[in-house]
């Protein structure tokens, strides 16, 4: 049987017994609180409580959310979830969400407690998305401790979660990608090479860091990407591509061209250490080695990347992630099917791709409609 008690106007703390403790013998107790709700309200949560402990949903113990959210990331480690995955969700939980609601007791935890941490966030002009990746955070690890029996309800999903930003990708110019290529194939040219994949197959920057030229086939023209390159703290390596699937792009001939020189290149520096071809082949295109045993990091792109558009008029504005947009919008303007422009990009499916060039691919509906206009139209 359960009790509570109004500690203070709007905050109602429950009780229900929990049985005797199978190590001490002595008798537990459910103690949860819920905040900013009438008696009726109160008295529903109370029965729902009530039920959880029955069905065993729901124990004595009481958690910290700091302390749960280290049970909840050790059990995604256990799940096999990417490092990177884990590195942006610790980024999150050490920075912003321990610092401000760590310390709350689960059962004292209230969706205005969150509501009030994502204001606060606004208010330091953190991005929507930004909020959005940490309420992603919250929402999960309490829905695994639901799960697990912690909390008899999830109050994550009560809070207000800013609305996702639609905003329209802009990517450079041609005129502006032409010049960057210029202007990186001058500074460094293996860099040159690098920005002319990142152009030519719209693949994201870690993915052209982890390359090797066996991934490229220079006489079928195509070139298959197969893994991303990971450098984060504690984790360096190879790993799969975001979405854990290879794909195959198709290469125009003067990236064929560009990627000739290299191999060519590439060859002759392992010939003067006497490493054969087929060794050569099995190694990084992009390497601190002259003979790619290391690959770049991501970062090292990026750092190169900003030399490179510094030397370019209105340069500045242009990311190295604003290519891969780049080559989005030039194929749907030009009418390539989205199924096929969501391949080249890696994207699991169409709808990932529609759903970030919306503005694109509604231009193509447009001239849909103007098709189907002209074949309607009756003659004079």
């Amino acid at each position: 049987m359960g009790t509570m008690r109004e500690r203070a106007q709007g905050t109602w703390e429950l009780s229900v017994a929990a049985g005797r403790d199978p190590d001490t013998g002595a008798y537990r107790r459910v103690i949860r609180t819920v905040k900013g709700v009438t008696k009726r309200e109160a008295k529903a949560a109370l029965a729902e409580l009530e039920v959880a402990v029955a069905a065993g949903r729901v124990g004595a113990d009481d958690p910290t959310l700091a302390e749960l959210l280290e049970r909840w990331m050790e059990h995604l480690a256990g799940l096999g979830r990417s490092d990177s995955t884990l590195y942006n969700y610790r980024k999150y939980i050490d920075r912003e969400i321990v610092p401000a609601l760590g310390s709350n007791r689960l059962s004292k935890l209230s969706p205005l407690d969150i509501d009030r941490f994502y204001t606060k966030l606004r208010k330091r002009g953190l991005s929507s998305s930004t909020i959005r990746q940490m309420h992603a955070i919250l929402r999960a690890s309490l829905n695994q401790a639901e799960r697990w029996g912690l909390v008899h309800r999830n109050v994550a999903k009560l809070a207000s979660a800013p609305s996702q930003e639609q905003r329209e990708q802009l990517p450079p110019e041609p005129a502006m990608v032409r010049a960057l290529l210029v202007a990186a194939r001058e500074f460094d040219p293996l860099f040159g090479l690098y920005v002319r994949i990142a152009v030519a197959i719209g693949a994201r920057r870690a993915e052209v860091c982890g390359l090797r030229w066996s991934d490229i086939d220079l006489e079928a023209g195509s070139l298959s990407v197969q893994r991303s390159y990971l450098a984060i703290p504690g984790a360096k390596g190879d790993r799969p591509t975001k979405t854990r699937s290879a794909r195959t792009v198709s290469l125009d001939p003067d990236t064929i061209a560009a990627l000739e020189a290299g191999w060519s290149t590439a060859v002759r520096i392992a010939e003067l250490v006497g490493m054969t071809e087929a060794e050569r082949r099995q190694l990084y295109v992009f390497s601190t080695d002259p003979l790619g045993r290391n690959a770049w990091r991501p970062d090292v792109a990026s750092a190169k990347w900003e030399v490179a558009r510094s030397r370019v008029p209105g340069g500045e504005s242009v990311r190295l992630h604003d290519l891969r947009h780049f080559q989005a919008t030039q194929l749907l303007d030009a009418g390539v099917p989205v199924p096929t422009v969501a391949a080249r990009l890696g994207h699991a499916d169409g709808t990932t791709t529609m759903k970030i060039y919306a503005h694109r691919t509604r231009r193509a509906d447009e001239h849909a409609a103007r098709v189907v206009a002209d074949f309607l139209a009756e003659p004079d």
